[in-house]
């Protein structure tokens, strides 16, 4: 460990060679578990979509299994990286391995870095070579399925395509109520997704065995919980006739939305504050807090 209070990018770069050499066969298990899964769901889902669909045209069918596929594919990117975010300590979680973590010569701050970067960027780029291998399967395999020659073409960059043009179109220098709206609903995922991504990190810096299903079981409580006031108040609202989206209460519905927007990227910081602080507090034998 050093005691240099300096960030250096060559002793980052050495800690993350050291993770990645240390943890190829981790890294390697989960491409074959995500190119399975994907191979998987192409090779079925377009042998679903073909069943079900013979009287289409191959344009339909072929549209039909993306947009599925797309679909799935959010739903499960955002599941997998809140995996990723739970196993951020996974290289500190036996006494030798804290010990020899801890014992490595760089700061706390770049070894913290480190491992958000690897949960952050290289656990997606694992995911999406293992997307794109599964997505070159599924070409390969495609003569011995009766499928229209629509679906002869890469499923993976007509979606990336769509979501790109969709991102494109939004033009902030056109501030119109649609512009503004569309915008808005952008900041309030993206928000939403950063904050819940920080959750899981946190769990991860705290917890050390199951992290992501201890995280996952506290979320769904509290979500019960916020459920159950909500619509409380949902109730007491109506019953003395206030609505939030009316201007004699609130300015327009976009400002709730952006106020939950901040409220959650405020909230997102704190977790990540709160993340480092546990793991430059990590001892060999318990984890603090508030120390």
């Amino acid at each position: 460990m050093t005691t240099n209070i300096n960030f250096s990018f060559t002793r980052l770069m050495a800690v993350m060679k050291r993770d990645m050499i240390e943890n190829w066969k981790t890294n390697m298990y989960r491409l074959i578990g995500v190119y399975t899964g994907a191979a998987m769901a192409f090779l079925f889902g377009m042998n679903g979509i073909l069943s079900s669909n013979r009287g289409e045209t191959g344009e339909a069918q072929y549209a039909g299994f993306c947009n599925t596929f797309h679909s799935i594919l959010i739903f499960v990117i955002f599941f997998y990286l809140m995996i990723c975010a739970s196993r951020i300590m996974e290289v500190m979680n036996t006494k030798n391995k804290r010990i020899s973590y801890m014992m490595l010569p760089a700061t706390i701050g770049e070894k913290f870095i480190s491992r958000v970067i690897y949960v952050c960027i290289t656990s997606m780029i694992i995911f999406f070579v293992g997307l794109f291998l599964a997505e070159l399967t599924r070409l390969i395999l495609l003569p011995l399925f009766d499928a229209p020659e629509e679906f002869s073409r890469f499923c993976l960059f007509d979606i990336m395509s769509v979501s790109l043009d969709d991102t494109i179109r939004i033009n902030p220098g056109l501030y119109t109520e649609r512009q503004s709206a569309e915008i808005i609903s952008y900041l309030f995922v993206i928000s939403n997704c950063l904050w819940s991504h920080s959750i899981y990190i946190l769990g991860g810096t705290y917890f050390r065995k199951h992290p992501f299903v201890k995280t996952w079981g506290i979320m769904m409580a509290l979500f019960v919980i916020a459920a159950y006031i909500f619509g409380n108040l949902i109730n007491i609202m109506s019953y003395f006739s206030i609505d939030l989206t009316d201007e004699r209460f609130w300015i327009k519905a976009q400002t709730l939305f952006t106020t939950i927007s901040i409220v959650f990227l405020v909230l997102a910081v704190i977790n990540w504050a709160l993340s480092y602080h546990l793991f430059r507090n990590s001892q060999i034998t318990d984890r603090k807090l508030f120390t």
